[in-house]
């Protein structure tokens, strides 16, 4: 069946062509492939092209065949690439070279107090501080070197706090002041005077009592037996007047305060709140 419905006979019919009835433009004798006479051409055809090959292969005359013989590279030798290259006249560049960066100066070498302040840098990434009796070990003036550190714009993050045995260097940048103080009280193991400080800056900071039991932790680790101890030796030394003891009506645990700074009685307010706290949690 036709595409469009039936077809009508006699509407049109379809006619057969012979091959020398295809016009010239549709005959496969154009065809390359398909052209027997490329395989085998006539002889006479043959004939024709050999003689047009071998009138285009002789020169006209010797000096054109010398000529002819010098451009194919016959007769003489090829040119160097490198002569030719020199030979080529010269050009100027129209993209110059780029002007080379300029070398940054070297960096001034470090003084005897810079490097004192490095020292004191890596000790503080261990939490160490340095004191100055470990300075003086290796430097005979150590207070001129000292003077000069302190000086030194490059050395403006070292900061120092003075103990009662010596002065002590540390690093602002890495290590807390606050920590710094605390890290110079555990050197020079003045445990009165370390619960005394604490407690004040306690009371005076947040404000707040502090438990017994803080003391027992990490950097003082001072237990029970040698907190009582420490309270007991306080309580007979003036410069230590101030400091008292409250215990939380909670559950007994024993606080410090200062009397300079807190009363009584909004010490023992604050333990109490601080152990029912502790005992919801």
């Amino acid at each position: 069946m036709a595409l469009f419905g039936r077809r009508k006979p006699g509407f049109s019919r379809e006619e057969e062509w012979k091959p020398e009835e295809i016009p010239g433009e549709f005959s496969d004798a154009l065809d390359p492939a398909v052209n027997k006479e490329i395989d085998h051409p006539h002889p006479e055809k043959k004939a024709a092209q050999d003689a047009a090959q071998q009138a285009l292969a002789e020169p006209a005359d010797t000096g054109e065949a010398a000529d002819k013989g010098e451009k194919t590279g016959e007769t003489a030798e090829k040119q160097d690439l490198f002569d030719y290259l020199q030979s080529l006249p010269d050009v100027e560049d129209p993209f110059p070279p780029s002007e080379p960066e300029p070398e940054a100066p070297p960096e001034p070498e470090m003084t005897k107090a810079q490097l004192l302040a490095d020292f004191i840098r890596e000790r503080c990434l261990s939490a160490l501080l340095t004191p100055r009796e470990l300075i003086a070990r290796d430097e005979p003036d150590a207070d001129a070197l000292i003077a000069e550190m302190e000086a030194d714009e490059r050395c403006g993050d070292i900061c120092r706090v003075e103990g009662q045995k010596d002065v002590y260097f540390y690093c602002g940048e890495t290590m807390a002041h606050n920590y710094a103080k605390i890290a110079m009280l555990t050197t020079e193991r003045d445990d009165a005077r370390t619960v005394a400080e604490m407690v004040r800056f306690n009371c005076k900071a947040f404000p707040t009592p502090t438990p017994v039991y803080y003391f027992a932790r990490q950097p003082f680790f001072l237990d029970r037996e040698r907190m009582k101890a420490v309270v007991a030796g306080m309580k007979e030394q003036e410069a230590y007047r101030d400091i008292r003891e409250v215990i939380a009506d909670v559950n007994g645990e024993p606080y410090l305060y200062s009397i300079d700074l807190m009363s009584e009685k909004y010490a023992r307010a604050l333990a109490n709140g601080a152990e029912s706290r502790e005992a919801d949690d």
